[in-house]
């Protein structure tokens, strides 16, 4: 819905005005059947103002409900914060999360990451991995100190 739909309804409106107030002015039996006529044109013009109404109301709706979803998408925004290599999600006292960066910053979704408490984690949308400080590589050899000879034991 535009400008020219609402100008289209005013129209209709001023329309069905200007015939009401002809009606209202005829008063000859010569002019009845013009008045039946304007009649007519009368609930015509009506109905296609009301029929514009309602397609205004339509889209002033649809228009809020995007204003509101996007206050939404915005105040959850300002609540994210970055902490390498993931986003939290930071209310008043506690802090949500981790969610996947890429995710985030390419596709404005909070999609929350899946970790096994070792500092991996994986994104089930995406499929990125991340690794944060608490991360130990399985592949990496083990530090070992000598306690007896012969046997080694783990720092």
């Amino acid at each position: 819905m535009d400008i020219a739909s609402i100008s289209a309804a005013l129209t209709s409106i001023k329309t069905a005005s200007d015939i009401a107030k002809l009606i209202r002015e005829s008063d000859s039996s010569l002019e009845r059947a013009e008045t039946k006529l304007q009649l007519a044109e009368l609930t015509s013009a009506l109905a296609d103002a009301k029929l514009e109404v309602n397609d205004i109301q339509q889209l002033l709706t649809d228009k809020d409900v995007l204003i509101r979803s996007l206050q939404e998408q915005l105040a959850l925004r300002e609540r994210l914060q970055w902490e390498a290599p993931y986003y939290w999600v930071v209310n008043d006292s506690s802090k949500e999360g981790p969610f996947c960066q890429h995710c985030v910053d390419a596709d404005s979704k909070q999609v929350r990451l899946q970790g096994n408490g070792s500092g991996f984690w994986t994104c089930t949308v995406c499929k990125n991995t991340y690794t944060d400080k608490d991360y130990k590589d399985p592949g990496m050899p083990t530090m070992f100190t000598v306690a007896r000879p012969g046997r080694l034991s783990g720092y």
